[in-house]
């Protein structure tokens, strides 16, 4: 987001390290178009995942992630994949048939995203398409529905850490919720620190885009 995080020269606390968190806000919105920034942080069993748009929707989630399940590349595309559709399925909620620019910075989920689109159904190599408890839907299967029959969607890349405020927050984001579940920073941090960081990146968004 261009500054240094507030965390960077603080304490680590001595937390408890946690299987799994999930933090949905909202900050106030910025006029134009509606952009949606997301990303993913991935460590050997904990994957983290961050969003941000214009709309003032921010979030993360993270939690763990058994080796076995995906050799550590695929585990980072399906990680980058779920961030999309955790960001998505709140903004068409909110904002049903508005057009929605997604920047993703991993140039093969967007790959599978255009796939999607084109009405492909091919999924990362070893992702499990069967229903998972009580019957849900598994969510890389939702979110190619999503991209292949909901209009005005478009696909970009987004180039990484080269200080474009949405994807950088959307970085920070990620890599926020993986330090909490490996009990580096406070759960009770989260509701502080997760609009904070979504306001100042709007913030600078909104003054490039006046330039």
């Amino acid at each position: 987001m261009g500054r240094r995080s507030p965390l960077a020269h603080a304490p680590r606390p001595q937390t408890r390290k946690r299987h799994g968190i999930c933090i949905d806000d909202q900050v106030k919105a910025i006029s134009g178009p509606i952009v949606l920034a997301t990303d993913a942080s991935v460590a050997a069993d904990r994957i983290a995942s961050g969003y941000l748009a214009t709309t003032g929707h921010a979030g993360l989630r993270a939690h763990l992630y058994p080796r076995h399940l995906a050799r550590p590349g695929v585990r980072v595309l399906v990680t980058e994949l779920r961030a999309v559709y955790w960001g998505l399925k709140r903004i068409l909620a909110a904002h049903p048939g508005h057009p929605v620019e997604i920047r993703v910075d991993n140039i093969e989920a967007l790959s599978h995203l255009h796939a999607w689109q084109r009405g492909s159904s091919g999924m990362p190599e070893g992702y499990d398409t069967h229903l998972r408890s009580q019957g849900r839907t598994p969510t890389l299967v939702q979110l190619q529905m999503i991209a292949e029959y909901t209009p005005g969607l478009t696909f970009v890349h987004e180039k990484a850490h080269v200080g474009h405020p949405l994807n950088e927050a959307a970085d920070s984001l990620a890599k926020l919720g993986l330090r909490c579940v490996r009990g580096q920073v406070a759960p009770t941090e989260l509701p502080r620190l997760v609009p904070l960081w979504a306001s100042g990146a709007l913030a600078d968004h909104r003054r490039r885009a006046a330039v």
